[in-house]
């Protein structure tokens, strides 16, 4: 286990913290409880100035609120008093405003960014990789802690009566239990006739089968969730999240290979061993067959398991990477 760096400590700025649902937020939250097992962690947040206002393991800081409801203008904001001489610095989000408020107030700080960096970043802020390798030990790689619950994979989700479909997370917002399907789902339930095809949306699950609406049901807890996931044959992600595609890692975590979008942060899990990637409809339906061979899909799944555990199963492997990552020296730019 990491030991405690005497003198250092970690400050946290985040626009997304209390955005529960969003995966910035799941990996900010991450990093900070990772980064707190080795030295102080204070979170910043654009919220009026206050009294710390606790928030599970941390306290939440208000440095004021700017015009357009995101962070203030240097000048205005409520900064802390004093910072450790060796503080490291993390944003979830790496925009214009808050890298204007570290240029005033932190300075000299190494800035780690959690989501992705503008291209006229300054040179003192660097990308945290938690994609984009196939080796654990690759420079620069810290992977993430992404839990699951085993339990969900020995009890199919009680609204569906079977197993072995494929699983949809569609990249559609706003959708209702009447909305018709998306042009994707509507030409894997015409490929796939006798396939049930579920589609994840909205907190919703429907079950579509030679193109018509099956069934409905409710997806309303993370477990819910993980046993569409255990369950299906496949899971297509067709808008996987920005930063680490986090359903896809839970798919692979539980031997469910994966067809992901061409470019996409779920790409290099697939690269893995763990799926495909698709370009376009003819690719995705060709996939989608090809996982119909048991024998394939068997040797996907334990590849994919075999990777997703190695880069995302071990969280104390976690926190001594966040540990590595934060406390190397800022190289020269100046």
């Amino acid at each position: 286990m990491t030991e405690p760096v005497t003198g250092r400590a970690t400050l946290l700025l985040s626009r997304s913290w209390t955005s529960t649902a969003s995966e910035v937020s799941f990996v900010t939250r991450a990093v900070a409880g990772a980064a707190s097992r080795t030295s102080p962690v204070t979170v910043l947040v654009p919220a009026p100035a206050g009294p710390p206002e606790p928030d599970g393991a941390f306290d939440l800081i208000g440095v004021g609120v700017g015009p357009d409801g995101s962070w203030p203008f240097p000048q205005n904001a409520a900064w802390p008093a004093r910072l450790a001489p060796a503080t490291t610095v993390v944003v979830d989000e790496p925009d214009a405003a808050v890298l204007a408020l570290l240029d005033h107030h932190a300075p000299d700080c190494v800035i780690h960014a959690i989501a992705a960096m503008p291209p006229d970043a300054p040179g003192r802020v660097r990308s945290l990789r938690f994609t984009g390798s196939t080796a654990p030990g690759a420079p620069g790689f810290i992977g993430l802690h992404v839990p699951i619950n085993p339990i969900a994979a020995t009890h199919r989700h009680n609204g569906l009566g079977f197993t072995g479909y494929l699983l949809v997370l569609t990249d559609r917002v706003g959708a209702t239990a009447v909305s018709p399907p998306t042009p994707m789902v509507a030409w894997l339930t015409a490929r796939f006739p006798e396939q049930n095809v579920v589609v994840v949306e909205d907190a919703t699950a429907s079950v579509w089968r030679g193109r018509v609406l099956r069934g409905i049901v409710p997806v309303y807890t993370r477990t819910d969730l993980w046993r569409l996931l255990a369950h299906a044959r496949v899971t297509i992600d067709l808008a996987p999240g920005r930063i680490i595609a986090r359903e896809c890692i839970e798919s692979l975590r539980f031997g469910t290979p994966v067809l992901v979008p061409v470019g996409s942060a779920a790409q290099p899990h697939a690269e893995a061993g763990g799926g495909m990637t698709f370009s376009g409809y003819p690719e995705l339906l060709s996939h989608a067959a090809r996982l119909g061979d048991d024998s394939l899909r068997e040797t996907m799944s334990s590849a994919g398991r075999t990777y997703a555990d190695a880069h995302y199963g071990d969280p104390l492997g976690f926190v001594t990477g966040v540990s590595l990552a934060l406390g190397a020296a800022l190289p020269s730019h100046r």
